[in-house]
């Protein structure tokens, strides 16, 4: 018996010999501050092989970290951000249902306190809102909200919102990050705005009224069937801002885009052309380009 143990010991040994003998090595430059992985610029990915059978020979190289890999400044990131939110469309909006839910809620018992995220539209409309009742594009998106829809029930109930968005959609639009790096969705920015619901007051003054449909129809031309007093909407909505109280990026890879919590005053300060005095460089959102998207 002993000698039978000492033989699957030996066997083990020779075994693990050998994994360590074929083994291929992986290293990565990480970047302390974010404990992510720091993708290189010098990849080169090899081909397939043409006999399947010739697979395990592949050699995939090593990621080396560019000499000079430094990220863009938080402010040139909050400037991304607000751009990424000025060509977003749509946002899947989080929501917590209520312990105390309407007598005509539809949930079932036990999803109260559970966080539930659906698609929404949206679209960055305060600039084109008169003084009377915009900032003139303070970072807040606006929503034609349903009142029947889930998450503007739950808001309704007291729940505060997250509404993130991404660039992830737009990777046909993109160019690879680095040398020789396929198109990568990973790679690419998404930004969660954190807030609460404020619907506009009601009765929604004309000139308001009028900018919030051009604006929000130009992006979503469908909508004009569910606009607020549609006669034949299948549902009666209302005009409602989210209100951002915390901003959190993802620039993209670790290392080369920051990765955190945005200056709210820097994101509401920021406008098209040129920011309000006192934030940051004075440039606009309009003055950067989202990573990976084309001319960047």
């Amino acid at each position: 018996m002993k000698g039978r143990y000492r033989g699957l010991a030996l066997v083990s040994t020779l075994a693990l010999l050998f994994l360590q003998a074929v083994a291929v090595p992986f290293s990565a430059a990480v970047d302390d501050s974010h404990d992510q992985t720091v993708l290189g610029d010098l990849y080169r990915l090899p081909s397939e092989p043409e006999n399947n059978a010739d697979r395990n020979d592949i050699v995939y190289p090593v990621a080396k970290e560019p000499e000079a890999a430094t990220a863009p400044s938080w402010f040139t990131s909050t400037l991304m951000a607000r751009r990424l939110l000025a060509l977003s469309t749509t946002g899947v909006a989080s929501t917590i249902f209520s312990h105390s839910p309407p007598e005509n809620a539809h949930a079932p018992t036990p999803v109260a306190g559970h966080s539930i995220s659906l698609k929404e539209y949206i679209s960055d409309c305060d600039e084109a809102l008169p003084p009377t009742s915009g900032n003139g594009g303070d970072g807040n998106p606006t929503f034609l909200a349903l009142h029947v829809a889930t998450t503007f029930r739950n808001t309704a109930a007291g729940s505060n919102i997250s509404v993130s968005i991404d660039w992830w959609d737009h990777l046909s639009d993109t160019e690879p990050l680095f040398p020789g790096f396929p198109l990568s969705a990973a790679g690419l920015p998404r930004v969660t705005l954190i807030g609460y619901i404020e619907p506009f007051s009601t009765p929604v003054p004309e000139d308001t009224e009028a900018a919030l449909r051009s604006c929000y129809l130009k992006a979503h031309p469908d909508a004009r069937v569910w606009l607020p007093g549609q006669g034949n909407s299948p549902h009666t909505s209302f005009w409602a801002r989210l209100v951002v109280t915390q901003v959190y990026w993802i620039g993209g890879f670790g290392g080369f885009q920051q990765i955190g919590w945005m200056n709210v005053t820097e994101w509401k300060g920021i406008r098209r052309e040129k920011s309000l005095p006192g934030i940051g460089d004075g440039r606009g959102w309009q003055d950067v380009r989202l990573p990976g998207e084309k001319g960047y």
